[in-house]
């Protein structure tokens, strides 16, 4: 019989990153969990139980922390899904430069620094046998500017063209690389919104288990 897989989850305590914890761990594989809310990502390592192998507080914006906590994943670790991730919602034009710059850091630099810390350990890990995958939970914000969204857009795309290009670069390697670009979701994130953006009133959010559902699909 294979031995089960190992997965880590960013953005495990919560959302799409729970979410996909839950069915992964329900799937009877093995979860590596990382989020910067120590105390529900405690919560949730503790009802999945033996299927989580680790769990650990990272904040996926200090690189050099996301790089050490790379050198604690150990070496059965093939299968990435990188969840973490904010929102802000305002005009283009109103937003902070506050807001702007902690969606940047989170969204953005966040993936960088993930894939910077995981992909070279996935790449040690597979083999023609066993192959790996790092996958990005961008946004439909991420191939279409919305409309009092567009910091969130912004870091999004970027997300996007990031996990192009690295997905070019490791052509030839045994790691695949995809970028998934749900809808809105029906999240603590969305749900936490003082206002809803127009586009989310015309096409309500998703549920988060169909949408995680479609999610490890895609990624057989």
């Amino acid at each position: 019989m294979a031995r089960p897989r190992t997965w880590l989850v960013t953005g495990a305590a919560s959302g799409i990153g729970r979410e996909l914890a839950r069915q992964i761990a329900h799937r009877g594989e093995r979860l590596i969990l990382w989020d910067r809310d120590a105390q529900n990502l405690g919560v949730v390592a503790s009802l999945l139980g033996p299927a989580v192998a680790h769990h650990e507080a990272v904040d996926v914006t200090d690189h050099g922390a996301v790089r050490a906590a790379a050198e604690r994943v150990g070496v059965e670790l093939t299968r990435v899904i990188h969840c973490a991730g904010i929102l802000r919602v305002g005009d283009a034009l109103g937003m902070s430069a506050h807001d702007y710059r902690a969606m940047l850091e989170v969204n953005t630099l966040g993936s960088v620094h993930v894939a910077q810390a995981l992909v070279p350990v996935l790449r040690a890990n597979t083999s023609r046998f066993t192959r790996g995958s790092f996958a990005f939970v961008s946004s439909i914000a991420g191939l279409r500017g919305i409309p009092t969204l567009a910091g969130y857009s912004a870091s999004k795309f970027a997300v996007v063209g990031f996990a192009q290009a690295l997905r070019s670069e490791l052509t030839g390697s045994f790691v695949d690389v995809r970028v998934i670009c749900p809808p809105a979701v029906d999240t603590p994130m969305v749900q936490n919104l003082i206002s809803l953006p127009a586009v989310y009133r015309l096409k309500p959010p998703q549920p988060v288990e169909k949408v995680a559902r479609a999610i490890l699909k895609s990624l057989e």
